[in-house]
């Protein structure tokens, strides 16, 4: 606690003689951060300083390594021209070419005055590596703009060793060099000639820089860093048939040629990956292929939809060829089927009819109309009995339908032009029942004394279907029905059994006017239903 408090003391105090004594205290010197070869000129002293203000004096005297500080310098430097600055705070200095008598590593000392004369001293601040340096010299690259029918770059120069001293060099043969291409994703090693000469071709994948580096006994050295961009050529895709028009489940084969443009003439562009998918698509469904020696290109899609618009392009970069795309039009008429048809007759000769109308090829929310259609032979002279308004894939029915004895129903619909969209007819079905009757239909007397008896009778006969013979149809039951005079309703009597015969009679008492008749009114699945003739008695 007590040396908080001294501290707290004399921060105040030196506060306190700040403001007590303006103009006293002076701004710190440059700071020194290091000193050392350039690279790409050993001989060459770069000092890096931390100061925002003026450098006006910079001294670096030099003494070898392992010398003391006290010893003689070999050297004193004083040509310093600011060569980088990375931010105001911060910059690189650097030396003309330094002469020396002997090669060796030298131990750099900085002395540096700002504006105001204000010095720092930097003793060790780094070394100077004078020694003989492993240098590239002639880098090139050719072609320096490489175009699609010359794709194969060469990355040549020769490596030379420098004397600081003298300047002078000479080859430097056996050395292994690393070059870079395509912006870093290439790579290749080259050894030297004896004339320390080297030369490597390589095929360009992409646009970047291209660079040699060596990393040897003599120490690293580093070529200039070249950008090669290639020439782009135009292309196009020339397409054997852009638009097409097919049936739902059919495949469109799209074809073509892939160009590029050279001087005036256009050529076949082999080896490049396309791909052709739905323009502009939210759910995406490429389907892939590459152009082969001839360029050529062929994709098989099934389209789907009233119509749609597919794109073909470039699937990866290519620094050679410009990325070109073309459009394809796909319209598709849609197929319809019927699924679930039933046709049930009942037993008055009324069809009801279900079924379902599918869309084939095309999701849409429309209506379509359905002709019910019968022919008596089901081959010819099919006419349309009802028509209902159906929607795509859902179940309809359509009751009463007047029907007939025997014959064959179809559901029909006729497609539609403005919609694309394919008609279908669904398979026939026949249906029929065995005709009724009641022949020889009779009440007796006529007329008749009240309260005497009325007898009705007459004799149950079946048609079967296919047959023009009737016959008895016995021991089934006879509804007897009478409607009184002036009346509209009919009400029953009484239900009789046919005999073996088919024939029944019933007695009934007379009490009034009106009309009687015997109905066979509750067949089974395969009769329809069957009456007499109605018969008026007067009742006296």
């Amino acid at each position: 606690m007590r040396q908080i408090s001294r501290g707290l003391v004399t921060a105040g105090a030196v506060l306190v003689a700040s403001l007590a004594l303006p103009g006293t205290a002076h701004a710190a010197g440059p700071t020194v951060k290091s000193a050392y070869s350039d690279q790409a000129d050993w001989s060459v002293l770069d000092v890096r300083l931390n100061f925002s203000g003026e450098v006006s004096k910079l001294v670096a005297t030099l003494r070898p390594v392992g010398s003391s500080a006290a010893d003689t310098p070999v050297a004193t430097i004083t040509d310093f021209t600011k060569r980088y600055e990375s931010s105001s705070w911060d910059a690189i200095w650097a030396s003309q070419p330094i002469h020396l008598d002997t090669l060796g590593d030298y131990t750099v000392d900085i002395e540096a005055t700002d504006g105001s004369g204000e010095t720092t001293v930097q003793k060790d601040a780094g070394t100077l590596h004078y020694q003989k340096q492993p240098v590239f010299s002639g880098f090139a690259v050719t072609p320096a703009e490489p175009d699609i029918e010359h794709q194969t770059i060469t990355a040549a120069g020769d490596m030379v060793v420098r004397d600081p001293s003298t300047r002078e060099t000479e080859p430097l043969p056996g050395a292994a060099v690393d070059l870079t291409f395509d912006g870093g994703s290439g790579k290749a090693t080259a050894v030297t000639d004896e004339a320390g000469h080297f030369a490597v071709p390589h095929q360009l994948a992409q646009a970047g820089w291209v660079f040699a580096d060596y990393n040897g006994d003599l120490g690293f050295a580093a070529s200039s860093w070249i950008d090669v961009r290639p020439k782009a050529a135009p292309t196009r895709m020339v397409l054997d048939q852009s638009s097409f028009h097919v049936t739902t489940g059919e495949k469109i084969k799209v074809t073509g040629t892939l160009q590029y443009q050279f001087g005036e003439e256009w050529k076949p562009l082999s080896g490049i990956p396309l791909e052709m998918d739905y323009k502009e698509c939210s759910t995406c469904s490429p389907v892939d292929t590459t152009t082969d020696a001839n360029g050529r290109f062929s994709f098989v899609r099934s389209p789907y939809g009233s119509k749609s618009v597919y794109e073909i392009a470039f699937t990866s970069y290519t620094p050679f060829a410009q990325h070109s795309t073309a459009d394809v039009t796909a319209a598709v008429t849609a197929t319809t089927k019927f699924s679930a048809f039933t046709a049930s007759l009942d037993k008055y000769a009324q069809l009801k009819v279900t079924g379902t109308l599918d869309l084939i090829g095309r999701d849409v929310n429309d209506q379509a109309s359905v002709d019910i259609q019968y022919s008596a032979n089901g081959r010819t002279n099919w006419t349309t009995k009802k028509t209902v308004k159906v929607g795509f894939g859902s179940q309809f029915t359509a009751d009463k339908v007047p029907g007939y004895t025997d014959g064959y129903w179809r559901l029909r619909y006729a497609g539609s032009t403005t919609k694309d969209i394919k008609g279908t007819t669904s398979n026939s079905l026949r249906r029929n029942r065995a005709l009724t009757r009641i022949k020889d239909a009779n009440a007796s007397p006529e007329p008749v004394t009240k309260g005497r008896t009325i007898t009705v009778k007459g004799v149950l006969q079946e048609r079967p279907v296919g047959s023009s013979t009737w016959r008895a149809y016995g021991g089934k039951k006879v509804q007897i029905l009478f409607r009184p005079k002036g009346a509209k309703s009919w009400y029953l009597m009484s239900t009789v059994t046919t005999k073996s015969s088919g024939a029944f009679s019933k007695g009934f008492t007379a009490r009034q006017d009106g009309t009687w008749v015997p109905v066979f009114l509750y067949p089974d699945s395969k009769h329809f239903v069957g009456s007499g003739t109605e018969d008026y008695v007067d009742v006296r």
